[in-house]
């Protein structure tokens, strides 16, 4: 994970950004979520909280050495005039489960991807259930990014008088940091919305480290397309430790194995955000759209 000034410093930001992660890593083998044919999406994920609670709602963990026939042909994709698949196969995750073992185990990037396949194709009914499942992702990183373009614009007042009193308290990197995200995101205590703080958090540590002098209430078009794209980025990774992290578990794995595989998915999701960024070049920024297309067009290279 990159880290901000404050972490180097052992500042509140890293300690929180690193206690997520443990969360966020754990909760594959504590919470199974539904069973098979259960919905893919819980009624309550049209509610104010916007979260999927964590279950994986495969019902079962993976067994070694194969998925034993559980991992056909992704659910229909959400094509137009199909209908989203509304309730999820039995074993929905073993397939990228032991594909993502396949990868801890040395395999690379290459197993990474068809975890990542069978994860958004059959564990999640495809690219674009996925994306409406992960709609909350979209949603906070494109109200990340018209919060800046405010606070920089002075076109709200509510925002304009926030920003103020931040600046006369004169904080650290860290505190702003985790003022700017409780102002912004949340915190109802859904697992979704932890994911998303965590997210948001870990983009601003990667500008911080990039540009340690930045003014994050004057940003251009540019640094704030980068926050909610890489914000969009690191929740995916988020999701994948949460829907795949049974295989992180298992005892024949070193922890340098694991957060070698985490940094390499890592890169590796951010480099194909970087790709869509700069396909959009320098323009002004509709921060809800572009966070909308950057979730629908990375899940879509995911299910490919």
């Amino acid at each position: 994970m990159a880290r901000s000034p404050g972490c180097r410093q052992g500042g509140e930001t890293c300690n929180r950004a690193d206690e997520q992660e443990g969360k966020l890593m754990g909760t594959s083998t504590s919470s199974k979520g539904g069973g098979p044919r259960s919905p893919f999406d819980p009624e309550w994920l049209d509610g104010p909280a916007g979260g999927d609670a964590g279950g994986d709602g495969d019902g079962q963990g993976e067994q070694d050495g194969g998925d034993n026939g559980g991992d056909g042909a992704p659910q229909g994709d959400g094509a137009p005039g199909q209908p989203l698949p509304p309730v999820n196969p039995s074993r929905r995750l073993a397939g990228a489960r032991t594909a993502m073992s396949g990868a801890l185990g040395g395999g690379g990037r290459g197993d990474f991807k068809s975890a990542a396949k069978r994860m958004v194709g059959r564990g999640m009914g495809g690219s674009a259930r996925a994306a409406n499942t992960m709609r909350s992702t979209a949603q906070g990183a494109g109200a990340l990014g018209q919060f800046l373009t405010q606070a920089r614009d002075g076109t709200d007042p509510g925002v304009v008088n926030w920003v103020q009193r931040v600046r006369a308290a004169n904080l650290s990197a860290n505190d702003l940091i985790l003022e700017v995200v409780k102002e912004v995101i949340p915190n109802s205590g859904s697992i979704d919305e932890e994911s998303l703080r965590n997210a948001a958090t870990e983009t601003f540590s990667m500008l911080y480290e990039t540009s340690p002098d930045v003014d994050i209430f004057n940003l251009t078009d540019q640094q704030i397309a980068d926050i909610i794209g890489f914000t969009v980025a690191n929740d995916i990774c988020n999701r994948v430790d949460l829907l795949l992290g049974q295989s992180y578990e298992k005892l024949k794995y070193t922890p340098q194995q694991v957060q070698l595989c985490r940094n390499d998915i890592r890169e590796y999701v951010r480099g194909l955000v970087r790709v869509e960024l700069d396909k959009l070049g320098p323009r002004p920024v509709d921060s809800h759209g572009l966070a909308r297309d950057v979730l629908a067009a990375t899940l879509e290279v995911f299910g490919e």
